[in-house]
C-alpha cells in the first residue's frame, strides 16, 4: 500500500455511547472528529502502519486491522468490551483505540497471521491464516441468538475456536484442513462466510435465521455453521452484504440472490435491475451498485430518507430507485467509486462530473450526528459530508466505512 505512517488519518462521527468512535470521549460527535490510537499523537496511526485493511463496527465497539511494514498485521479495538467482544483482556470499555492482544490465542507462535475480521451486535469475529496450516476462525462476545457458532451453552467471556467438523456435502464429511475462509460478513444478529473447498466455493452462516435470511430452511436459529443452498447457474460469489433480517449476493456473473424479510421492500425485484457489480445492506434496505459506473439503486425501508430518493404515496420504496444525486450536481451523474451502509444511512464515494476532485456525500438516518454535518436532522437526499466549508484537514479520501450510527474516513495527507 502506498499510504505512509506520517500520511494516514482516521476521522469518524456519530453514536459514541461506549466510546466507539475512539476520540477520548463518550459523547456522540457531530462532525468528523480525529480518532486517537494509544501511545499515538491525535489524529496518527501508529508508526511503521503501511494500510488499514479493515474496519468493523458493533453495537458499540469498534475494531480495525492495521498492516505495518513486512507485512506484519495488528489488531486494534475500541467502544464497549463487557461482552468480551474486545477480548478478554479488556471487559470494560476503551475511549480510544488500543491493540487487541493476540498472544492468548496461542497462533501467532504457529506462523498464523489476523487477516479478516467481521462484527456483529456484541460479538467478534477473527480469521487467522497460515501458509502451511488450515484456517482458524476466533468468535468472541455475546452468544445471543448463538452468535458464536459454537452451541447455546457458550456463555463465558473466553474467545472460542468455530468449529466446521460437521459440515457435510452430499453426505459426505467435508475435510476441514481445506476450507479457506475468503471473507467474512456480521450482521446484527447473522454471520456469513464465503468458503473455497477444493475447487468449489460455497457460503457457511450462523446466527438469527427464522425470517429465512440463512436460506429458506424454516428454521429459527442456527448454532453452528450451516451451508447455504445457493443457485451454482448463478456463478460464484464476487460480494455479499447482511441486513437485519435479509441477506443479498452479488455474484461475479451480476446476477443477484437475496434470502430473508421482506416487510420493508428490501428484496422487491432485485434480479429485474440488470448488472450489478456491488450490494449493501442498511437494516432494512438493499443497495445495488449498476455497472454503469454511476448508477446506485435501493429499496426498502425510507423511514428515515436512507434510500436517498422519493417514493411516491408511501414511506417505503417497494418498487425500488436510482439515488437521487444529481439534484445538487446540476442535474448531471457522478462517478461512483464505492459506497457503505450503516444501520439505517449511507455514504458514498463520489467523483462529480466533469471534476477530478474526490467527495464524500451521504444521506439518511442522522440522529447521532453520524452524518458529521453538526446537526441531528435526518437527511433524504445525498449531500456532500467531506470535505466541508470548515475542513482544516486536506488530503485525499482513501476509503469510508459506516457503521451502527457511525460513519468513517481514512484520509492520506
Amino acid at each position: 500500500m502506498e499510504a505512509q505512517t506520517s500520511s494516514l488519518c482516521l476521522l469518524a462521527a456519530g453514536s459514541n455511547a461506549r466510546g466507539q468512535l475512539a476520540n477520548g470521549s463518550e459523547d456522540d460527535s457531530h462532525t468528523f472528529q480525529e480518532c486517537h490510537f494509544t501511545g499515538c499523537v491525535r489524529g496518527a496511526l501508529p508508526p511503521g502502519t503501511q494500510g488499514m485493511l479493515q474496519l468493523v463496527t458493533g453495537a458499540n465497539h469498534t475494531l480495525v486491522l492495521l498492516e505495518y511494514d513486512a507485512g506484519i498485521r495488528v489488531l486494534w479495538g475500541c467502544g464497549d468490551g463487557r461482552k468480551g467482544q474486545l477480548g478478554p483482556e479488556c471487559t470494560g470499555q476503551l475511549t480510544e483505540f488500543k491493540p487487541i492482544s493476540m498472544s492468548l490465542y496461542n497462533y501467532a507462535s504457529q506462523g498464523y497471521t489476523c487477516c479478516l475480521i467481521a462484527a456483529a451486535w456484541e460479538t467478534s469475529y477473527l480469521v487467522f491464516k497460515s501458509p502451511s496450516r488450515p484456517d482458524v476462525l476466533i468468535s468472541m462476545g455475546s452468544n445471543d441468538f448463538a452468535a458464536l457458532g459454537v452451541g447455546i451453552k457458550q456463555s463465558k467471556l473466553t474467545p472460542v475456536v468455530v468449529s466446521f467438523d460437521h459440515l457435510t456435502i452430499e453426505g459426505r464429511p467435508v475435510d476441514t484442513s481445506r476450507l479457506v475462509i475468503e471473507s467474512i460478513v456480521a450482521g446484527t444478529r447473522h454471520v456469513v462466510l464465503y468458503v473455497r473447498y477444493k475447487n468449489d466455493y460455497m457460503l457457511v452462516g450462523w446466527g438469527l435465521a427464522r425470517h429465512n435470511q440463512l436460506g429458506h430452511t424454516g428454521i429459527a436459529n442456527y448454532d453452528r455453521p450451516h451451508i447455504i443452498t445457493l443457485d451454482v447457474s448463478a456463478g460464484p460469489p464476487q460480494t455479499y452484504s447482511l441486513g437485519l433480517q435479509h441477506t443479498v449476493i452479488c455474484h461475479q456473473s451480476g446476477r443477484i440472490t437475496a434470502f430473508g424479510s421482506n416487510k420493508k421492500g428490501q428484496l422487491h425485484s432485485l434480479d429485474s435491475w440488470g448488472r450489478i457489480r456491488g450490494v449493501g445492506c442498511t437494516w432494512n434496505g438493499t443497495y445495488l451498485m449498476k455497472d454503469d459506473e454511476h448508477t446506485l439503486l435501493s429499496t426498502g425501508s425510507n423511514s428515515h430518507g436512507q434510500l436517498g430518493w422519493e417514493p411516491q404515496g408511501a414511506e417505503d420504496g417497494i418498487g425500488g430507485g436510482a439515488v437521487e444525486f444529481t439534484s445538487s450536481l446540476n442535474d448531471r451523474m457522478p462517478s461512483l467509486r464505492s459506497f457503505a451502509c450503516g444501520s439505517e444511512h449511507v455514504i458514498a464515494v463520489i467523483t462529480p462530473a466533469g471534476s477530478m476532485d474526490v467527495e464524500v456525500w451521504g444521506w439518511g438516518w442522522n440522529e447521532h450526528g453520524n452524518l458529521g454535518l453538526d446537526h441531528t436532522d435526518d437527511v433524504p437526499k445525498p449531500v456532500k459530508i467531506w470535505p466541508t466549508g470548515e475542513c482544516v484537514l486536506g488530503g485525499s479520501i482513501v476509503q469510508v466505512w459506516a457503521g451502527n450510527g457511525t460513519s468513517w474516513i481514512l484520509l492520506q495527507i
